[in-house]
């Protein structure tokens, strides 16, 4: 993978490494602790993890995102994984992110 959007770094981090792609990013905009990470899984790739702080976004910018990953998915080129659904009389579990 070339880029993985991380938003439960304290939980996936470890297991998203081994997953990237040569200069692969990972950027993390969701953590709920500590984690502790193999640095070769980074050097061997050659990769980068940032972090992302979506509040400090403009209202264009958060449009202008929403917009290409709107425009990402129908075109096919981002792929979201799914790993379960819910109804939506269970959304309070959907967003419980105990692991």
């Amino acid at each position: 993978m070339n880029l993985i959007v991380e938003n439960l770094a304290n939980v996936n981090l470890g297991k998203d490494l081994p997953l990237l792609a040569r200069y692969g990013r990972v950027a993390i905009v969701g953590n709920r602790g500590t984690v502790e990470i193999n640095p070769r899984d980074l050097m061997t790739r050659e990769a980068e993890v940032f972090g992302v702080f979506l509040g400090f976004a403009s209202e264009r910018e958060s449009q202008l995102a929403a917009d290409a990953v709107d425009k990402g998915i129908e075109d096919g080129s981002i792929k979201p994984a799914i790993d379960r659904v819910y109804p939506l009389d269970q959304a309070p579990q959907a967003h419980d992110c105990k692991p």
